[in-house]
């Protein structure tokens, strides 16, 4: 839990979801909801729910993050956790690694 502990600032914690497909057909998926994504009425007009739930690993869920940096940043910083190095967007990693070795 605490590898995921910065995770968990966008993401909820895995679950279980059924999603009804137009055809009629149920589909059980286990994954994490992106909260900013699941949260935004645009988002969820034009692309749907489904679209704010990620089934793949923590590290894909840390490159969704990259989209939603700037919530992940504050939240980070609010709760004293460590941002994780694939969560910041490359412009940002490489000024601050630059920055750093002159």
């Amino acid at each position: 839990k605490q590898s995921t502990a910065d995770l968990l600032t966008v993401f909820s914690d895995r679950c279980t979801v059924k999603f009804c497909q137009t055809n009629g057909n149920v589909e059980t998926s286990k994954g994490r909801w992106c909260n900013v994504c699941k949260d935004d009425k645009d988002f969820v007009a034009k692309h749907g729910k489904c679209k704010a739930f990620h089934v793949r690993s923590n590290s894909s869920c840390r490159q969704h993050i990259r989209s939603h940096y700037e919530v992940y940043k504050s939240k980070c910083k609010e709760l004293g956790l460590k941002e994780n190095h694939h969560v910041i967007p490359l412009s940002c990693y490489l000024r601050v690694l630059y920055r750093t070795r002159v």
